[in-house]
């Protein structure tokens, strides 16, 4: 169940963070900002598709991709225990009666199917906003099932096997998952309009009494974060919110 919307989740729960089953995720955004010019970057980049071994491919990265569900189809994959984002990708495009079909693009099978994938990605319901500056959503199913890492997993696996980068992220997601400095982030950020409606009561309190009563109200989405607690004065609403947007 999605509860509110938030620019990035706490550092233990990071879309990318949260990973360690390889080194792919240090270099799953460096692509996002990429121009020609930027050679360090390309060199990152070069460096670690060079660890991809094209000569191996283990069962378990073997992906039946069917058109009409290319997210669920990867999702299956992407769970096995096995699955090896380090050895060659044998995908094959199968139509709804699982008969083969042949690749349509330019680039062969791998990459067709990656860039379907980065599409999928991107119309996921852990990410909402704008088409090309999309930001993360705090849903509690996805944060249970583990779904934040394995599309993780998913965006490193697309940018070093095929070269597919995920240009959609908003510069302040971008910049938090990369470790970057970032201002403080405003109420008017939060994507959702029920939980800033409530962060702004909140904000608005002219008493610590009434702090608490809006606190209450939102006391479904503040207690996910871990931030749901009784302010004793006006400084520590404003730690509340500043917390919960942050």
């Amino acid at each position: 169940m999605k509860n509110h919307s938030l620019l990035h989740l706490p550092r233990n729960q990071s879309l990318f963070l949260m990973n360690k089953r390889s080194q792919f995720h240090k270099i799953c955004l460096l692509n996002h900002y990429m121009t020609s010019e930027d050679l360090w970057t390309r060199l990152i980049l070069k460096k670690n598709s060079h660890k991809v071994d094209g000569s191996f491919c283990p069962t378990s990265n073997q992906i039946d991709v069917c058109r009409n569900n290319i997210f669920l189809c990867s999702l299956q994959a992407f769970k096995r225990l096995h699955f090896n984002p380090e050895a060659k990708l044998d995908d094959v495009f199968v139509d709804e009666d699982e008969n083969a079909e042949g690749a349509v693009d330019e680039g062969g099978p791998t990459r067709e199917y990656l860039r379907l994938l980065m599409r999928a990605i991107h119309e996921s319901n852990i990410f909402e906003g704008h088409e090309k500056t999309r930001q993360l959503c705090l849903d509690t199913q996805a944060l249970q099932t583990k779904l934040y890492t394995i599309v993780g997993e998913m965006i490193a696996v697309c940018v070093v096997h095929g070269g597919v980068g995920p240009h959609f992220f908003f510069e302040r997601l971008f910049q938090q998952i990369c470790g970057l400095p970032t201002p403080p982030t405003m109420v008017d950020e939060v994507g959702d309009h029920t939980f800033r409606e409530q962060l702004i009561k909140i904000k608005e309190a002219m008493t610590a009494q009434e702090a608490n009563s809006a606190i209450a109200e939102a006391a479904d989405s503040v207690s996910i974060i871990g931030v749901l607690r009784h302010v004793s004065n006006l400084e520590e609403k404003d730690s509340i919110v500043q917390s919960a947007v942050d």
